[in-house]
């Protein structure tokens, strides 16, 4: 037991790569033992990065468990429709996994996999990784000191920006169900309900229903004599928001990244990123407007759970920056809270105070130091290491079961807006 553990890459992507990458920061816990990528290049970077001899190398799980089992876990960071495929098999050939969110992309698969994982007494922990930020911790803890009293409401709001909604969820990977298996409340917003479902406490839904649309990336919305092509045939490119030449190149943020990882480009001089840009067949060129965009830009929620209170939420793509919001109503006070300013202000009832209330501000900036999740990806892998080890676990820890929960939420709230708003029972 004092030895470390031994632990798979399936599917080296982004995020499993940041998982990974915590074997070299901790090599007294873990290492990185074997890797399973369809793409030759991650299996070489990754071999270097990890030293894995060559025959712990794979281009698909059927290979994996085609030999005897070397390690102890695996980080499953596949594509979202891949999820359930690859991790049954490894579930029954004895292997525990850390698997990215969604778990599932429909309630058949998710009802699947949590029978495997029964079936087989292996662990599988969902990468809810904004349970672990100091914000939702610390949250949590004031629910659970009873200081608002019983919960009420709790508004929940997620602002996608322009730039993260043009980089993945309209010319990227996430634009359509048939590219990555969920529509945007799945792929992007399963971290928040996942957040309402921990933060009630057991407190089970009893009905949910959604409305939602796509309401600004539609060709009726493109600037006057707009193009198909920003870099190709647009004259109204200088002046849009959108342009992709201003975006991924002139002012590139944390997203534009991916872009050139997505079309297989390593490190392009600016004058290939342009290059890139022009070539007809890449979907990062496109207009925004004229993507034929298959999932929602903006929904809502409405949840009502089994002791009455009541669930807000809702996505908004495109907004001017990221932000994710919380208010939540309580008999005796609120919490009012913003995850990118890292803190939030508990209101307490008081008649006798002026105001009719007291007021404190609970600062998490110390702890999260302007992570985008709050440094939950590395408290979600040493939380994992600990069940793997029989030791205790934090409690922001969860079962596929309670995973199930925000899950759950997700498919209801897709069915209900499919049908026009129309009431879900859970």
């Amino acid at each position: 037991m004092n030895k470390p553990l031994r632990m798979i890459v399936v599917g080296m992507g982004a995020r499993a790569m940041i998982y990974a990458r915590e074997a070299l920061l901790h090599p007294d816990l873990f290492c990185i033992a074997g890797v399973v990528d369809v793409n030759l290049d991650r299996i070489r970077t990754a071999q270097q990065l990890f030293r894995i001899p060559d025959s712990h190398c794979f281009t698909s799980v059927e290979e994996l468990t085609a030999v005897p089992r070397f390690a102890d876990a695996v980080i499953n960071g596949t594509m979202d429709p891949q999820h359930v495929a690859t991790t049954i098999p490894l579930l029954r050939h004895g292997y525990d996994v850390l698997l990215e969110k969604p778990f599932a992309v429909n309630q058949k698969e998710a009802d699947l996999l949590l029978r495997c994982a029964d079936e087989t007494g292996r662990i599988v922990m969902v990468c809810h990784v904004l349970r672990y930020a100091p914000f939702y911790r610390e949250i949590q803890e004031v629910l659970n000191s009873g200081e608002i009293g019983k919960v009420i409401h709790i508004h929940m709001n997620e602002q996608v920006s322009y730039f993260h909604e043009s980089v993945s969820y309209v010319r990227g990977k996430y634009a359509s169900p048939e590219l990555c298996g969920s529509g945007m409340l799945l792929s992007k917003c399963s971290h928040d309900l996942d957040i309402m479902a921990w933060l009630m406490k057991g407190n089970l839904p009893k009905t949910v229903s959604s409305v939602g649309s796509v309401i600004q990336f539609l060709p009726e919305m493109a600037p006057e004599h707009a193009g198909t092509h920003c870099l190709l045939n647009c004259p109204a490119e200088r002046d849009c928001i959108y342009s992709a030449k201003r975006l991924y190149i002139e002012n590139p943020q944390r997203w534009a990244n991916n872009i050139w990882h997505d079309i297989g480009a390593n490190s392009p001089t600016k004058a290939e990123k342009i290059r890139l840009l022009h070539n007809i067949d890449n979907p990062y060129s496109r207009c925004v407007y004229r993507c034929g965009l298959k999932i929602v830009d903006h929904q809502s929620i409405l949840i009502q759970f089994s002791d009455g209170a009541t669930g807000t939420f809702s996505m908004n793509g495109g907004a001017s920056a990221s932000a994710r919001n919380i208010h939540i109503t309580g008999t005796k006070g609120e919490i009012i809270g913003n995850f990118e300013s890292e803190s939030f202000t508990v209101h307490k009832i008081s008649p006798e105070s002026p105001g009719g209330r007291t007021s404190r501000i609970i600062d998490v900036s110390k702890d999260q130091h302007g992570n985008p999740h709050g440094n939950g990806d590395q408290a979600i892998v040493q939380d994992f290491l600990s069940i793997l080890k029989g030791e205790p676990c934090s409690s922001c820890c969860t079962t596929l079961a309670d995973s199930m929960v925000g899950h759950k939420l997700v498919f209801l709230a897709e069915t209900s807006r499919e049908k026009g708003g129309e009431i879900q029972r859970y």
